[in-house]
């Protein structure tokens, strides 16, 4: 058994990001409404992992 992680996920990263699904663009709309967030505001994005989450707040300012 394999217990290096880098091995273990290396050849998977290509269909994670293919088959991940992305946050609905509602979510910033629910973002807005609920924490205030703005043009302005300042995100930290913890432990992003592949960005997807940070690809959707970049697009939207």
């Amino acid at each position: 058994m394999n217990f290096d992680p880098r091995k273990r996920f290396s050849d998977r990263v290509e269909n994670y990001v293919k088959y991940r699904p992305h946050y609905p663009e509602e979510l910033l709309d629910f973002m807005k409404a609920e924490c205030g967030l703005d043009q302005s505001s300042v995100i930290a994005d913890i432990g992003s992992g592949t960005g997807i989450s940070s690809e959707l707040f970049l697009k939207n300012g």
